[in-house]
Order: C-alpha cells, then structure tokens, then sequence
C-alpha cells in the first residue's frame, strides 16, 4: 500500500471512529448541556485527529522517506479531484438539510454542532474516496 493510500486510511478511519464518538456523546447530552459544555469534548476530538494523524505519517515517512516525499502525480491529483468532488456534494446536501432543519426547529448551540457534523461527514467523504480511489486504481 502506497504511503497516501494509507493516509487516506487513516484520516477516513481516525475521522470515523474520533467523530462518530463525540457525535454520540453529543447525541447523549440533554439539550439544555449542550454548548460550552462540549467544547472540550470537541477541542479533544480534535486533538486526537491531529494526533494520530502526526504519528501515522511520521511513522510511514520514517519507514519510507522516498515514498513520503515523492510528488505529486496525475494519478494523484485526479483520486483528489474525484474525492473532492464527492465532498462537496456531501457538503452542500449537510447545508441544505440544516436550512430546511432550521425551518422545522433546529436553533440554539445545536446549529453549530450541524454544521460541524456536515463538515466532518464532508470530510470523511472525501478521505473514504480517497482511499478507495488509491485502491481501485481510479
């Protein structure tokens, strides 16, 4: 496996796991403890994707150090325009889901959490084609 190819892996699955976690801590709070209150949580969801995000490519680039600092090519920059692609898409379809939600009640901190979750989704989007573009050779 290339050493790109395992980045996307990682940021899809470290995106997954991390992520989904604190989405369903979020989900377990009552609604009047939402806030400040998970700003911790989410500053540490944070830290953790950085984290392990860090310690994989620095462990595959020690391992690998012509591989991790080859360029850029076609290959790799059409998988990114395809997985970007996809993103985006998601992305939009989060935001237009979260206007029609604030019609029907969404409001208060829960707007931001929305928000965020559509950016993140959109993310782990764009890892997971990454990764299966890298994988299927597209």
């Amino acid at each position: 496996m290339a050493f790109r190819e395992k980045i996307a892996w990682v940021a899809f699955l470290s995106t997954v796991l991390i992520w989904g976690a604190f989405f369903i801590l979020l989900a377990m709070v009552p609604h009047a403890a939402r806030g400040l209150a998970m700003l911790g949580p989410f500053i540490a969801a944070t830290i953790a994707q950085g984290a392990v995000m860090v310690a994989a490519a620095v462990t595959w680039a020690i391992a690998a150090p012509k591989e991790a600092n080859a360029p850029v090519d076609e290959r790799d920059r059409a998988v990114g325009r395809r997985a970007t692609g996809f993103a985006y898409l998601t992305l939009i379809l989060g935001v237009v889901a979260i206007i029609v939600w604030l019609h029907l009640g969404l409001h208060g901190p829960d707007i931001i959490f929305a928000l965020a979750g559509a950016f993140i989704l959109a993310e782990a989007v764009r890892f997971g084609a990454t990764a299966i573009g890298y994988r299927k050779g597209v």
